[in-house]
């Protein structure tokens, strides 16, 4: 069997995402709104990375005079091209974008850079397409995201269930690494509630997020191991339900 790198793995898991991407994208749609309010009202050219199946898409037109979603996953690309012919997609990652120095005025990602696999690489390359003047409007998931989930693995077993997301303190020292004229990064917190762990867990999976990086084994999710999660999560429900922690990290830059 061919290993894949963590570009490739990421992309077959946002792959078999895309298909009910958009029932399960709330907390997206959130920080999408998010990102938005921090990003120019008219520009001329708006690259939208991690455009995913044209989520934003139609946000960004009413300010872009030119779009272009560049994503890692075909599959997210064809259904963006299935409800946006007219416009450019291409497929691409954040460490090498398929886009020419010195062209993009509005770099906009909504929850993407998380995936990235050397965060200096691709600010180096954010830096490269802009236009000088030109504004990033980012966001990445950070440390704190899913803790009472990871929390409740943990007292099952001692082993990786989710994506290992960096500090804000790491985050910002790999963005410091470029020479920005400005830049300004703002931590929120959101969180989901759900009825029942396979329902949050099917969300997480729903939006491609369940991806993990590991060097162990984890094993299958038996019926014995899913009741032990399930009990031990059960300390953490409130009136609302079970919680599924976002810890989400604004970032604008202007080069």
């Amino acid at each position: 069997m061919k290993i894949m790198n963590f570009q490739q793995a990421v992309a077959r898991q946002f792959n078999k995402a895309a298909k009910d991407y958009h029932q399960h994208a709330s907390i997206q749609r959130l920080t999408a709104n998010r990102l938005l309010s921090l990003g120019p009202a008219n520009v001329n050219q708006a690259l939208d990375v991690g455009c995913g199946p044209a989520s934003t898409t139609a946000d960004l037109l009413l300010r872009a005079n030119h779009y272009l979603g560049v994503d890692i996953a075909p599959a997210m690309l064809s259904k963006a091209a299935a409800d946006y012919p007219e416009l450019s997609w291409l497929n691409g990652e954040w460490e090498a974008l398929p886009v020419a120095d010195n062209s993009v005025d509005w770099l906009f990602a909504n929850l993407s850079m998380q995936w990235v696999d050397n965060l200096q690489n691709a600010m180096s390359d954010a830096y490269r397409v802009l236009k000088p003047g030109g504004v990033v409007t980012v966001n990445t998931v950070v440390e704190g995201t899913f803790s009472s989930f990871i929390k409740s693995w943990n007292a099952v077993d001692d082993l990786q269930h989710t994506h290992r997301f960096e500090s804000t303190e790491r985050v910002q020292n790999e963005i410091s690494s470029v020479n920005w004229r400005y830049s300004e990064l703002v931590l929120e917190e959101h969180t989901q509630h759900f009825g029942s762990v396979r329902e949050l867990m099917g969300s997480i999976k729903g939006v491609g997020a369940n991806y993990v990086r590991r060097t162990d084994n984890a094993g299958l999710m038996t019926r014995s191991r899913l009741q032990q999660l399930e009990n031990a999560f059960e300390k953490y429900r409130t009136l609302q339900g079970l919680p599924l922690e976002w810890s989400v990290l604004n970032i604008k830059l202007v080069k």
